[in-house]
């Protein structure tokens, strides 16, 4: 008799997941972007959107952009949602390094790593009128000239303003660093001459390149990208510095496995999907494929690696008092 029952039970959880399975999403789906519009993660969520609605029973990927506050303000509003799914989250590099550098209520524990889509080396752009024609003139004038250049980046703490401080310590010059509200803006600062250089990553001033109105010092690791073929890595410069933007897909805190899995599933289809790689070669995109167990315990290293990193440099308003 207890066998029969479990073995009832058994069978009604299993339709009950094939159910669900079928049936989720049964509405849109929305990933909050704590980045202005334009951004490199925005844009390549709008790629991943574009073809979200033919694995997801015809349901859209809203992307809702909630800029503000260094992506604090994005984060918190994330932090409000139901653990049902249908409120995503764009994990990236920038969240965890702002977990270190600021006192945010906020820790690497209220995300639930889903799927990481790419992990791009982080690039130095400059004008195309730039006196800084190669890495090296750029290093040269910093030290004899120290803290007059200006590096704009996407925002005080994120991914490549800590990218940026890495770097200036690993060639032991200093920058004057200046945070904008995302990285389209801090693009649009060095396309109008604000500041002498940028560091971004893909697919940040891509476009802004290709049309000839900024130029790539550098890629800071150790492979070029396709969408810039010619230039060099830092490494072949002799600079061994590797570092850039990884972005992937987080839900709230208890949402529950099945769900979790079923997202993963949707999203791997999206990012293998030929229409979305074309996109992301488009935007020198570098797809960096992890399930939710392997991005789980990545994200984790990356948080212990930005504490380290912070607390041994006395960096930013959390470890710099």
């Amino acid at each position: 008799m207890k066998f029969r029952c479990l073995l009832a039970l058994v069978t009604i959880m299993l339709i009950t997941l094939v159910a669900f399975a079928e049936t989720f999403p049964s509405r849109p789906v929305q990933i909050i972007v704590p980045w202005s519009a334009g951004g490199a993660t925005d844009v390549l969520f709008r790629a991943v959107a574009s073809v979200f609605p033919k694995y997801a029973n015809g349901q859209p990927l809203v992307i809702n952009n909630i800029p503000g506050a260094g992506a604090v303000t994005g984060v918190m509003e994330f932090l409000k949602a139901k653990p049902d799914g249908y409120t995503l989250f764009s994990l990236a590099t920038p969240i965890i390094t702002k977990i270190h550098w600021s006192d945010v209520k906020f820790t690497v524990d209220d995300f639930v790593p889903i799927i990481n889509i790419v992990n791009d080396p982080s690039y130095i752009l400059v004008r195309a009128d730039s006196p800084y024609k190669t890495l090296s003139d750029l290093i040269e004038a910093a030290k004899n000239n120290p803290e007059t250049i200006t590096m704009g980046n996407g925002g005080a703490g994120g991914g490549n303003h800590l990218v940026a401080v890495a770097f200036e310590d690993f060639v032991g010059i200093q920058f004057i660093h200046v945070p904008f509200n995302g990285g389209a803006p801090a693009i649009t600062a060095l396309v109008g001459g604000h500041v002498d250089a940028v560091m971004a990553a893909a697919p940040e001033g891509v476009s802004n390149v290709q049309s000839g109105q900024l130029r790539v010092l550098a890629v800071l690791g150790a492979s070029r990208l396709s969408v810039f073929p010619d230039v060099p890595t830092s490494v072949e410069l002799g600079y061994d510095f590797r570092l850039g933007m990884w972005r992937g897909v987080a839900a709230p805190k208890g949402t529950p496995s099945e769900i979790v899995e079923t997202l993963h599933d949707i999203f791997y289809k999206c990012i293998n999907d030929p229409e979305f790689l074309s996109k992301a070669k488009e935007l020198g995109s570098v797809i960096s494929y992890m399930n939710s167990v392997e991005f789980f315990n990545f994200v984790r290293r990356q948080n212990q690696f930005w504490e380290n990193l912070m607390k041994n440099k006395k960096l930013g308003e959390k470890y710099g008092k």
